[in-house]
């Protein structure tokens, strides 16, 4: 009885002790099983911020693509007007161009104008010497039918044919007298006329000149201004390059932001699934206590 006794206190003590391990391990378990389910509730939280933040961050990025969008056709928008203008430009470059081409003509039709009227005062002058001389021979004419008119009265009977001759000369002398002092007179206008030409030639010269140095002014300042357009559009090209560029890398931006979103759906599914299971290991742990505690010896 002795015998079987001792045996029997071993398996008490044994089971004393199994009962013992078995509390102490369902402790354990129960305490790394609540570690777990905190663990996966504070990465569950994290990664919702981290998937609050992503979806903030591809809010973003969306605004910068539409606003670099907004950019880039603003940019194409600018060009087609300097490009327009640039045409414009060179447009009016040829009328400059045309329009000088055209002054030049004037100014040398006026200097050849200026050159004929000076020729023509120059014969004027000659042919006022020549009324000049030709009223100096009436005028002697005249006074030598004068001077015969005298003689042939003197003469008498005899020399009334030569008086007739004298009367007929000094009246032709007289009327050469007269149209020698009209074509003078003549003559004066037309000199009067000649001198205003050659002002008013001179005055149109000296205009199509000022005309001429403002339009080359003005041409000098519309190359200028096509230059300047030509570097926008370059500038504004550039600008839409950039643009393009960046909206390349904001939509691979974008593709790895909805990669993470992705993998951070998957990652709080999982870590709702390991919450879930640090809960039933959890409650698992709490029932295998009870039961241990209901074998406390």
């Amino acid at each position: 009885v002795r015998g079987r006794g001792a045996v029997l206190n071993q398996m008490v003590e044994g089971l004393r002790q199994l009962a013992s391990q078995n509390r102490a391990s369902t402790s354990n378990l129960n305490a790394a099983a609540a570690e777990i389910r905190a663990s996966a509730q504070e990465q569950a939280a994290s990664v919702e911020e981290q998937f609050a933040a992503v979806q903030e961050t591809a809010a973003t990025v969306d605004e910068i693509t539409h606003a670099g969008a907004q950019i880039g056709k603003r940019a194409q928008e600018v060009i087609a007007t300097a490009q327009a203008t640039a045409q414009t430009s060179s447009a009016g470059l040829r009328a400059v161009d045309e329009t000088a081409r055209a002054m030049d003509a004037i100014r040398e039709q006026s200097e050849a104008v200026a050159e004929n009227i000076v020729a023509l005062s120059e014969k004027t002058q000659a042919i006022g010497e020549i009324i000049a001389t030709v009223n100096d021979v009436s005028e002697r004419t005249h006074l030598l039918a004068l001077n015969a008119a005298i003689e042939a009265a003197a003469a008498g009977e005899s020399g009334r044919s030569f008086a007739v001759v004298a009367s007929e000369m000094k009246a032709l002398a007289d009327q050469a007298k007269e149209a020698t002092a009209q074509v003078r007179a003549i003559l004066g206008d037309i000199q009067r006329g000649i001198n205003a030409s050659v002002m008013l030639t001179e005055e149109a010269v000296k205009r199509v000149a000022v005309g001429k140095e403002r339009t080359d002014t003005t041409h000098a300042t519309i190359e200028e201004i096509t230059a300047r357009v030509q570097e926008s559009v370059q500038t504004f090209q550039q600008i839409v390059a950039s643009t393009n560029q960046q909206q390349l890398g904001i939509e691979q931006v974008m593709g790895a932001l909805q990669n993470i979103r992705q993998a951070s759906q998957q990652t709080a599914a999982g870590t709702r699934q390991v919450e879930a299971a640090a809960a039933n290991l959890s409650e698992l742990a709490g029932a295998l206590l009870a039961l241990a505690e209901r074998y406390r010896l």
